[in-house]
């Protein structure tokens, strides 16, 4: 009993050596490894997200450009048309829906997603 009672108390009147601060890791900072890897991962991210954006707007920009009377457009609504007229300063496109009523539909030219090729042309739209 008296053992037990000795090990209760003796935490007690221990007296806490003073801890030493602890080693920094090896290896640096992770600061400088993250300065290291920065550009390649802008050059990442500007290769394989922002580029084909770019082109792919660029091709858009072409379609639209090109587009011309009675060529054969896909609307994003999934409306396959003629083309009756195009007025590029206010970005609008006018399509021929029937021919046999005249009805005709007035869309901003971002409406056109597809140009389909002319009966004569072989080439492919890509």
């Amino acid at each position: 009993m008296l053992f037990d009672c000795i090990t209760f108390f003796t935490p007690l009147f221990a007296q806490n050596a003073p801890v030493a601060p602890p080693a920094p890791p090896p290896g640096g900072s992770g600061f400088g490894m993250i300065l290291f890897f920065l550009p390649f991962f802008i050059i990442f991210y500007w290769f394989f997200m922002l580029r084909p954006q770019q082109r792919q707007e660029e091709r858009q920009r072409k379609m639209w450009n090109s587009l011309e009377k009675n060529d054969r457009v896909l609307t994003v609504g999934g409306m396959i048309a003629a083309v009756h007229s195009v007025d590029k300063e206010k970005n609008e496109i006018v399509l021929k829906v029937d021919d046999s009523n005249g009805t005709k539909i007035r869309f901003h030219l971002s409406a056109i997603t597809t140009v389909f090729p002319k009966d004569g042309d072989k080439t492919d739209s890509k």
